[in-house]
């Protein structure tokens, strides 16, 4: 028994080795290519920056919320992780798998767990640089602010998790023409009924369906975390980690069995 347990323990530093390197190649690849490490900052700086020089002085549509800025600036921090871990992790997939690096995982000692660990690992990385990028300059330039830092963490951890999760489904079954298409069919709706731009009460019984959506959740822990609306129930709280867990538990388990199909 002793004997067995041996080469488990010397093989950790091999496999936390590995799932490093990948990461950091990962991180290299994506820097190196500048117009597409560019355009993963576009949409949500953009929206700050619109949003925040045009409706600073505009009413808020919610009691909770100073302004319309501070309204909307939480839905567009949770947005900007929608997209961008979506199509980043999305991307590497299929890059992964036109470059043959999938084949070369099946004749390699990492586990499919270990490659996507390494995966998510970068997607998040990747995510907090527009993440920090966005809130300093809500903070900085248009005085939006933090009231629960545990709150922000977890919303951005559980959203790059969640959005990760589906991204990786998506790009295991699609390719780079269909990839951008079938996701757009589902973040844009997302974003439109997730209460970024209008409080979800007023579509009735149907906001509170669409109020329990990835998206609509991860925007009210935001809102908490910015001292622009109540605290969130412990159902939203479950909801966003609870999601997290089964995007990603559904994403493993279809691109382990989709690679292991060839």
């Amino acid at each position: 028994m002793r004997a067995s347990r041996t080469p488990r323990r010397s093989d950790q530093p091999g496999w936390f080795s590995d799932v490093l390197g990948l990461v950091v190649l990962d991180l290299r690849q994506f820097f190196d290519n500048r117009l597409f490490a560019v355009s993963t900052f576009l949409t949500s700086v953009s929206m700050v920056l619109a949003f925040g020089a045009a409706t600073d002085q505009m009413a808020s549509p919610s009691r909770g919320a100073a302004n319309y800025f501070g309204f909307v600036f939480p839905g567009i921090l949770a947005a900007g992780i929608m997209f961008s871990c979506t199509y980043t992790v999305g991307y590497t997939i299929i890059i992964d798998r036109n470059r043959r690096t999938i084949e070369d995982l099946i004749l390699s000692p990492l586990s499919y767990s270990g490659f996507l660990l390494a995966r998510f690992v970068g997607v998040v990385v990747k995510c907090f640089f527009q993440f920090a990028l966005v809130l300093v300059l809500g903070v900085v330039v248009f005085d939006a602010k933090i009231d629960s830092t545990a709150l922000l963490v977890l919303s951005f951890v559980s959203g790059c998790m969640t959005f990760a999760g589906l991204g990786t489904f998506i790009a295991t079954y699609t390719n780079e023409v269909s990839f951008p298409a079938v996701v757009n069919i589902i973040v844009i709706p997302l974003m439109y009924f997730a209460g970024v731009f209008f409080p979800l009460q007023n579509l009735g019984t149907l906001g509170k369906v669409l109020a329990k959506l990835p998206l609509s959740v991860h925007v009210e822990v935001f809102r908490a975390a910015t001292g622009q609306g109540p605290s969130p129930s412990a159902l939203t709280l479950s909801l966003t980690v609870a999601y997290a867990l089964l995007t990603v538990g559904v994403a493993a388990f279809a691109f382990r069995r989709r690679i292991g199909h060839g």
